[in-house]
């Protein structure tokens, strides 16, 4: 089932999140989190739980959180026909219950907020090598508008 995620969940999501984020070390170096990360990462997390115009879902199974999904509302460039973007950030479904339609439940819910709060459109970024994921995306109606690169200077 589909909950709105609170301050209070945060033990629960924080054990998604790192999920996300050691899914993502080996991609790319711009994922590699930093020894001693953890409390870091669960501050960052709970920053964004409490962010007023953010909103974070999660799939409630069993007493289990096996899902989740970060979306935002954020105003763009005014003289843009899309300018109230709907953005989607971290997603995450636990592996042992991927291709169940969790992923497609919880971008339902995310859809639904964006669209009530006015977005005109939504956004994500998703990792070139991840082809699951873009392959999810793809199938949902999301396209490619741009390339993210980065130059490391380290």
């Amino acid at each position: 089932m589909i909950v709105e995620a609170t301050p209070e969940d945060i033990d629960e999501l924080f054990v998604l999140w790192l999920e996300l984020m050691q899914h993502h070390q080996g991609l790319h170096k711009v994922f590699k989190c930093k020894p001693n990360h953890e409390n870091a990462l669960k501050a960052e997390l709970l920053k964004r739980i409490r962010e007023k115009d953010t909103k974070v879902f999660a799939y409630e199974q069993d007493g289990d959180w096996i899902g989740m999904m970060i979306c935002s509302i954020r105003q763009g460039v005014n003289g843009f026909e899309l300018s109230r973007k709907g953005y989607i950030a971290e997603t995450i479904i636990n592996e042992a219950y991927r291709n169940k339609g969790i992923g497609q439940e919880l971008f339902e819910a995310a859809r639904n907020w964006l669209q009530d709060k006015g977005a005109d459109h939504i956004e994500l970024q998703v990792s070139v090598k991840n082809a699951g994921a873009i392959r999810f995306w793809q199938e949902i109606g999301f396209s490619a508008s741009t390339q993210h690169m980065v130059l490391l200077l380290k």
